[in-house]
């Protein structure tokens, strides 16, 4: 007797042939279902300021922490949500990149962007914008530099800590930091800004955070520039010039 064949999945979505109906809305309805309580879920910590646990979203959901858990652990290993402070839950930095790249042209970027271009033509480097996440700082704006070749850096790209300047910036003004702020960083703020000559491949940055007035950081801007010209040290100058574009971002953006 030959092997009994599954039947294949038709292109319309329709039940391939020989399936049951009962079994094919069935499977549709659980994926539909799935994709609703991920929806919730996310919904969730939005409604809770960012931090949610689990035994809220069961509540808040009506059904089984068990169930929410197996959910979160799929969200977790996609980068849509990260475990949080006192056994919580947060949005990952793959949701914040997905966010940030839709709302690259949001005020905060339109209002940063003449000053950037302002600041590439002074020192004629690769010029970044990037807000904070939790894995890091999630880059919302790049102004190339005018060489032949730039520095480019992709709009949603994450600069993690510990290479990242921007990136041990955004660790180290966390909410959640703790004793982890003194040893986030180290050259800011004695230095007036945070850098790293190699962050690998032969190219470095320094970055300054854009800071509002209670000290929380809302943005960093970073200068992306071969390790050469970041050698021994970034110049003074170049300094200087981060950050007066830094001051006028946040003159601009904060009133």
């Amino acid at each position: 007797m030959p092997p009994r064949k599954t039947p294949a999945s038709r292109p319309d979505g329709a039940p391939p042939p020989g399936t049951a109906p009962d079994q094919a809305g069935e499977r549709k309805a659980g994926t539909v279902q799935s994709v609703e309580i991920t929806l919730s879920i996310l919904d969730g910590i939005a409604q809770n300021n960012g931090l949610v646990r689990v035994n809220e979203l069961a509540r808040q959901l009506g059904i089984t922490k068990a169930r929410v858990s197996r959910h979160l652990q799929t969200l977790l290993g996609l980068g849509l949500v990260a475990r949080g402070p006192q056994e919580g839950y947060t949005f990952g930095w793959k949701l914040l990149q997905l966010g940030r790249a839709a709302l690259q042209d949001n005020t905060l970027v339109e209002i940063a962007r003449p000053h950037l271009l302002r600041l590439r033509d002074e020192i004629n480097q690769t010029v970044v914008l990037s807000v904070p996440s939790t894995q890091g700082s999630v880059v919302v704006a790049c102004v190339e530099s005018l060489d032949i070749t730039p520095v480019t850096v992709r709009i949603a790209s994450l600069l993690a800590p510990p290479l990242s300047p921007a990136g041990r910036l955004t660790q180290a003004y966390s909410p959640t930091a703790g004793k982890r702020k003194a040893n986030a960083l180290k050259h800011w703020p004695g230095f007036h800004a945070e850098y790293e000559i190699d962050t690998g491949r032969g190219f470095g940055g320094l970055a300054v955070p854009v800071l509002d007035a209670r000290n929380s950081l809302v943005a960093a801007v970073s200068i992306v520039a071969p390790a050469s010209a970041l050698q021994p040290h970034p110049s003074s100058a170049m300094v200087q010039a981060l950050n007066e574009c830094v001051a006028a971002i946040r003159e601009c953006y904060l009133g």
